[in-house]
Order: C-alpha cells, then sequence, then structure tokens
C-alpha cells in the first residue's frame, strides 16, 4: 500500500471518527467499568495533561515571533540631541506559520496517543478480566467434582455399612474426595491470582465484577479492514509526526529568510526636528541554514518509513488475531455441537448405573474424573476464544477510542 493511499484513509478516519464508540457487543456493564478505570487511571490522566501541554504549545506557536522595540537616545554636548525609535523586525519567511502548523500537529499527536493508551488499557483489562472468568469457571467446576466425591464418601460407607461394597471402594472414594479438594484449593489460588490481577490492570477493586460476552460474539466474516486500520491510533499519531516533521522542513526553509528590521525614529537638535528611518538586515553568508532544511527533510523521511513500517506490523496482527480469533470460535462451536450437551447426561447416566449396581466405584471414577476434566478443558478453550475476542478488538481498534 502506497503512502499517499494510507494518508488518504489516515484522513477519512479522522474525519469519521465518532465521538464515543463502545466495545462492540459488551455490555452497558463493562463500558461503565473501562470508563471508570480510564477516568481513574495516572497513566491516562498523563497523557490528557500532554493534550492541555500541547494545545498551550500552539496558542504559543501562533503567537508574533518579533516584538517591537523602542530605542531612546540622549545626548549632552555643544548641541543637546534627544531621539525616540521604535523597531520592527518583520517575519518574512513567515516562521511564525511554520510554527503553527507544527503546534497543530502536536496536538493531534497528543489526542492520538492518549486514545492508544486508552486502547491498550482496555484491552488489558478485558484480557484480565477474560481470564478471572475463566478460572471462576473452572473452579465452580472442580467445586461440582468435589462435592460429588463427597456424596460418594457418604454412599460408599453407607453402602459398605450395608454390606453391599467392600473397604476398597470406601478407600477409593476416600482418596478421590481428597484429590479432589485439592484441585478446589488450587483453582480457588488460581482465581486469587487472575483477581490481583484484574485489580492490578484496572485499579479498581469492586465486590462484583461485570461478566464478558458468554460466549464472545462470532468474528466477522468481511471486515472492513483498511478503513480499521486506518483508525488505529497510532497510525494516526504516526501521521501527525509526518505533518510535524513537514512542518519542520517549512520551519528550517522560513529560517533560511532572513528577517529584515525596520524603525522609525523622530526627535529634536536644539531648535530642530529629527525625523529618521532605519533599516537592517542580517545577511546569510557564512551560514544559509541549508544543512537545517536537509535535516529536516531527512526527519520527514524517516517519519514516512515509520509508518510504512508500522502499518505493516498493525496489518500483521490484524490478520493473525483475526485468524486465531475465527480459528478459536470454530472449535468452540465445534464443541458445543458434538460434546457439550451429552455431558451431563452422562454425569447422570454414570450415577444412575453405579447406583444400580452394575458399574464399578474405580470406573465410576475414571468416567466421572474423565467428563469434569472434559468440562474443565471446555472451559479453557472458552477462555481462549474470550482472550482471542479481545486481541482481535485491540488490532482492529475497536475498544478504547473515545
Amino acid at each position: 500500500m502506497s503512502l499517499k493511499h494510507l494518508f488518504l484513509l489516515g484522513l477519512l478516519a479522522c474525519l469519521t471518527l465518532p465521538a464515543w464508540a463502545a466495545p462492540p457487543a459488551t455490555s452497558p456493564a463493562i463500558d461503565d467499568l473501562l470508563r471508570q478505570v480510564w477516568e481513574s487511571h495516572p497513566g491516562i490522566q498523563a497523557a490528557q495533561s500532554a493534550i492541555d501541554q500541547a494545545r498551550a504549545r500552539r496558542t504559543a506557536a501562533g503567537k508574533p515571533i518579533y516584538n517591537p522595540e523602542l530605542e531612546v537616545d540622549a545626548e549632552r554636548t555643544a548641541v543637546n540631541t534627544l531621539s525616540v525609535g521604535i523597531n520592527q523586525t518583520i517575519d518574512w519567511g513567515d516562521k511564525r506559520g511554520a510554527q503553527r502548523q507544527m503546534g497543530d500537529s502536536g496536538v493531534r499527536i497528543a489526542q492520538a496517543e492518549l486514545t492508544s493508551l486508552r486502547l491498550r488499557v482496555a484491552s488489558e483489562v478485558l484480557a484480565a478480566l477474560a481470564s478471572y472468568q475463566t478460572a471462576q469457571e473452572q473452579h465452580q467446576l472442580a467445586s461440582h467434582y468435589s462435592e460429588l466425591m463427597g456424596q460418594l464418601v457418604a454412599t460408599t460407607e453407607q453402602r459398605y455399612a450395608a454390606g453391599d461394597l467392600g473397604q476398597l471402594d470406601v478407600a477409593l472414594a476416600r482418596v478421590a474426595f481428597s484429590k479432589s479438594r485439592m484441585q478446589v484449593a488450587r483453582r480457588a489460588a488460581e482465581v486469587a491470582s487472575q483477581h490481583a490481577a484484574l485489580v492490578a490492570a484496572s485499579g479498581l477493586s469492586l465486590s462484583q465484577w461485570p461478566s464478558l460476552p458468554n460466549p464472545p460474539p462470532a468474528p466477522p466474516a468481511n471486515p472492513q479492514r483498511d478503513i480499521l486500520l486506518a483508525k488505529l491510533p497510532q497510525l494516526i499519531a504516526q501521521q501527525a509526526r509526518i505533518a510535524n516533521a513537514r512542518g519542520g522542513i517549512a520551519l528550517a526553509r522560513a529560517v533560511r529568510q532572513a528577517d529584515p528590521t525596520i524603525g522609525l525614529r523622530g526627535g529634536a537638535e536644539e531648535s530642530d526636528l529629527l525625523l529618521g528611518l532605519n533599516f537592517s538586515m542580517p545577511l546569510n553568508v557564512r551560514n544559509d541554514f541549508s544543512a537545517q532544511v536537509t535535516a529536516a527533510s531527512q526527519q520527514a523521511v524517516r517519519e514516512e518509513k515509520i509508518l510504512l513500517n508500522l502499518h505493516r506490523i498493525a496489518a500483521s496482527r490484524f490478520d493473525g488475531s483475526l485468524s486465531v480469533y475465527r480459528l478459536t470460535h470454530r472449535a468452540w462451536l465445534q464443541w458445543q455441537n458434538a460434546g457439550q450437551s451429552h455431558l451431563a447426561q452422562q454425569l447422570a447416566l454414570v450415577q444412575r448405573i453405579w447406583e444400580a449396581g452394575e458399574l464399578s466405584t474405580t470406573d465410576y471414577l475414571l468416567q466421572t474424573g474423565q467428563n469434569i476434566t472434559t468440562q474443565i478443558t471446555a472451559a479453557e478453550l472458552k477462555g481462549e476464544l474470550r482472550l482471542a475476542w479481545v486481541a482481535w478488538l485491540r488490532a482492529s481498534g475497536q475498544v478504547g477510542v473515545p
């Protein structure tokens, strides 16, 4: 893609960017969570201050460069002389216009960097929330399995007392129950760890966290790739840096233009009135400032190359995240269609067969353990789907855009 095409897409993004674009397919509770995170995040507050600073610099850049100079000359000799004059240097090369252009691009850079930071923080919070939600689901499954094993211990002890089962069955049930309790403890520790990561990412400590879509929405079939890439804040910021560098070229060229100074002077010498006109101009002979123009031009070329590289990287992340999202979503659909609906039926069936005495305790533990393990694996797959969705939102710039 040519640089000209990138600039046109960037311009289109700036013109069409809405005032507020909430993350797609999320709930109002998620939107409210992100707003709270952005309002309390010190990095975002610093980026907002950087915008205020850039606006102040833009205002300063728009001010006239030269102030008038007042000149008073008095001489007391045989002839007393007094004169008052005013001198004004003229911005002949329009340095003020070049500085104003650089001030405008500086504000756009700061605004895009704020948007980029919002995007990064929002995606980190959503990823942490996805991991926390997955850990909770796995803990619930482990707790359910532990409850089943606790019921198994009670049942085997009763049946052993009645003479229907042997002591080995009771021992197996107790061992399985102990292992299940250790699994619950491990899953609880994982929940605590993911909760700490979520608090660290968000800077918030909530008693109740909102839930992500369960499951996330299906990936788009034909996303508007070029338009979404053009709206990425890191690309918009780089386009503003190019504009800033081009303003630097204009400023360097303006510096090469010598600025003349014109002065008007009036006074009196004894009884005679004096009126004079001054004119001066620096001669750029020893230094014509051409090297500054060359350096500014090379800086602009560098920024343009950086934009092409950033676009290449962004396009690669866009395609890669979308591919992973689609593959993970396809695997989740296959699991839903093929195995999810049968797990609960299988668990209930195994329970009835064992209670009827047609299944040994060893086989019951094996079947039940495989069932719960499969459900935990499915929860991990759903967690990977959530993370793939969040990665896609970040790569396409659809979360955290102000």
